[in-house]
């Protein structure tokens, strides 16, 4: 017998704690939920099958074209020219191609084909089908962009049934078109490659018509250039006369000679003006000897020879006899009348030095004259000269040129007689015999794959919102714990003061169940003064335990008991500022735990106006820190409330999350576990409850937060007797 998922012991089980399950753990989901699985195959695919069964398939016909390695229509101007064999078609070439089969101008000569032979493309009947329809528009083919031209919606008929592609790397296009029977697809298809054949041959004529007459313009051109050219020629031959060509050589030495010697002339001239500015400048004797023309020539040296030879024998002497002595005042005379003879001789040939300049200006003046008239010679002859080989070089280009563009002009002509295309039909289109995919047994297996599939994921979207605790769960008969209370959902339900009718009566019967439990048997083994420890837990947080305590709170109050709410949640405390019967929030819970603050002092800041207390903590503490404080320190909190509240309700940490929540279900005399309907998930409860049970804890009850409100009597009351009885 199969087990079912809401076994007790079956979810109560390790395999369920967590949603990983295996393959075997799928077909028993599966095989459970069977029934909506069948339904959901059987609904799918017979709505599939209906979409299929007006499905009409469309036929491909398929051709080739080829295209020549050495023929580019792209390049017109090559056509009959060397080095136009051998060049490869580009990959941009080939695109070109593409774009011209499938452009407007093949596509309408093609269209004026189709209509000569009786082939229409828009013979659809005027009202579609849905299915149709529904193609169009998945297609982005809509009625709307269908314009009122027939001609112009049967070209966009074949440009949308045409495709072109390249072949590889190769100079083949493959061209195909799509219709709904294969006549028309053949038909079309060998409409559209003729037509581009046709128009490529003509344009490619024309290109070699239109190119042959610039040729031949260009030709007549060219030997008129020729004619006039060869003229010019003939007349500078005939004026310049015969020129040697010896002479050049003989003129070009004369010219290096006459070079040779106005340069030296340059430096004489040079060094005599320097000379002649230095004796300009002297004010006495050394300053003319510093000139080194004056300085080495022979009388002056030999002077110069004499004074120096003079001077040292009258300084020899002047050490002997001083300077009053006869001797020595003849000495002087002979040094005086020396230095002015040389003075003398010094300036002379200074003076001669300005007669050398100006013979060395002029001879410099004339040499350079003589140079400047050979050069002129020099140039005259070299523009003779270069002029005749100038002309000459351009009547043998006009000669090239003219021979160039004759062979032009007699390889285009032979072009145009011997014409053959680059292009080709390497492929005669075809007749398909069967449709194209998906044809209908494709669509038929791939609508039982989608079946399938969505059938399979329905038992799997089934089995996990199954997971959910809902308003139909019974604690009882799937965990074995009782059902002591169905908090119903406030959002939607009328409101009479501050809340419905239906949750008072559930908070309120809840508070009874408390009132007696603390007055059974259950508190035989505590004394007659201390009251009744209430503890409530969650597997994880969001299930309402916090809203149930402060319920159950104002009931046992309104009870006349005496009642604490103790949030030992210190990880993620529910601020007092954020609740309406938080009173000041004096109170610190971690404070007391932690000896700062006395627990009478800490319950002296509690008071509200609702008329139980509250004790909690302001901010969240960390982990490890809350941890050790409420193993260490909330058993002795809790024996000290015992003995001065009647009702001590503990709002405890998810279990899931912290281990802090085991500990304090563990120090109360009642255990309520919180269960929300539509959050609470069976595999989390699961778990949850079997940590408690590994900790030997068992709760006493189950409180089902969040259900529907049940009628009392079974019928609603009404707002105006709700609020009568209130009142």
């Amino acid at each position: 017998m199969t087990d079912h998922l809401n076994d007790p012991h079956r979810f109560g089980s390790s395999d369920t704690e967590r949603f990983d399950p295996s393959l075997r753990d799928l077909l028993r989901i599966f095989w459970q939920r069977r029934g909506v699985a069948t339904l959901v195959f059987v609904s799918v695919l017979i709505m599939l099958l209906t979409v299929i069964g007006n499905w009409q398939g469309t036929y491909r016909s398929v051709a080739e074209i080829g295209f020549s390695q050495d023929r580019l229509t792209a390049e017109p101007s090559q056509y009959g020219l060397p080095g136009s064999e051998g060049r490869h078609l580009t990959a941009q070439e080939i695109e070109t191609a593409i774009a011209e089969i499938r452009g407007q101008q093949t596509l309408s000569t093609a269209l004026s084909v189709l209509r000569g032979e009786s082939v229409s493309l828009t013979d659809r009947p005027n009202e579609a089908s849905i299915l149709d329809q529904l193609t169009e528009m998945i297609a982005g083919k809509s009625e709307a962009s269908k314009s009122g031209d027939l001609e112009s919606d049967e070209v966009r008929n074949l440009r949308d049934g045409l495709d072109a592609v390249r072949v590889g790397n190769a100079a083949v296009i493959e061209v195909a078109f799509h219709a709904k029977q294969p006549e028309t697809a053949q038909q079309a298809l060998l409409a559209i490659i003729e037509s581009y054949l046709w128009l490529r041959e003509d344009q490619q004529k024309a290109t070699i018509r239109r190119q042959l007459a610039e040729v031949e313009t260009q030709f007549k051109t060219a030997q008129d250039d020729l004619a006039a050219l060869e003229g010019n020629l003939a007349d500078l031959q005939s004026g310049a006369g015969i020129l040697d060509a010896d002479e050049n050589a003989r003129m070009l030495d004369r010219i290096y000679a006459l070079d040779e010697q106005a340069e030296k002339l340059g430096q004489e001239v040079v060094d005599l003006r320097v000379a002649q500015a230095s004796r300009n400048g002297a004010e006495n004797l050394d300053d003319l000897l510093a000139i080194s023309d004056v300085a080495s020539h022979p009388v002056v040296q030999q002077i110069s020879t004499q004074l120096e030879a003079r001077e040292q024998e009258f300084v020899a002497l002047d050490q002997r006899y001083g300077p009053k002595h006869p001797i020595m005042q003849g000495k002087q005379r002979e040094l005086d009348d020396l230095r002015n003879e040389l003075r003398l001789v010094a300036s002379n040939v200074a003076d001669q030095m300005d007669i050398a300049l100006a013979g060395a200006e002029e001879k410099l003046r004339l040499i350079t004259a003589q140079r400047n008239r050979w050069e002129g010679r020099m140039a005259v002859r070299n523009t003779s000269l270069q002029g005749q080989t100038a002309l000459s070089r351009s009547v043998a280009m006009a000669r090239t040129n003219v021979q160039e563009l004759g062979q032009q002009v007699q390889s285009l002509r032979r072009e145009m007689v011997g014409f053959d295309s680059d292009a080709a039909i390497l492929r005669a289109p075809t007749l398909p015999t069967a449709t194209e995919f998906p044809g209908r047994r494709d669509l038929a297996m791939l609508a039982i794959m989608i079946a399938l599939f969505v059938a399979v994921v329905a038992a799997l979207l089934r089995h996990y919102f199954d997971q959910s605790i809902d308003d139909e769960f019974e604690p009882q008969t799937a965990l074995g714990i009782p059902l002591f209370a169905r908090i119903p959902d406030q959002s939607g339900l009328p409101k009479v003061g501050d809340g419905s009718t239906s949750f008072d009566e559930a908070a309120g019967h809840l508070a009874v169940l408390m009132r007696i439990m603390s007055q059974g048997a259950d508190m035989a083994q505590h004394d007659n003064t201390d009251g009744q420890v209430i503890a409530l837990g969650s597997a994880l947080s969001g299930d309402g335990k916090s809203h149930i305590a402060h319920a159950l709170a104002e009931k046992l109050d309104g009870l006349g008991a005496s009642v604490i709410i103790l949030d030992a949640d210190l990880h993620d405390p529910v601020l007092p500022n954020q609740r309406q019967h938080d009173g000041e929030n004096t109170a610190d819970l971690t404070d007391v735990m932690s000896g700062i603050v006395d627990l009478d002092d800490a319950l002296a800041g509690t008071e509200n106006g609702d008329g139980y207390r509250y004790l909690g903590a302001r901010m969240a503490v960390p982990g490890n820190i809350a941890t050790g404080l409420i193993d260490g320190h909330l058993a002795g909190i809790i024996s000290k409330l015992r003995s001065r509240f009647d009702h001590v309700i503990i709002d405890t940490p998810p279990i899931l999350s912290v281990a802090d929540g085991v500990i304090a279900l563990g120090l109360a005399d009642v255990r309520l576990f919180a269960l929300r309907c539509g959050h609470s998930k069976r595999r989390d409860v699961a778990q949850a409850l079997a940590q408690l049970r590994a900790a030997n804890i068992v709760p006493e009850g189950v409180v089902l937060n969040g259900s529907q409100p049940r009628a009392a009597y079974g019928k609603a009351q009404s707002a105006v007797a709700i609020e009568g009885q209130l009142t």
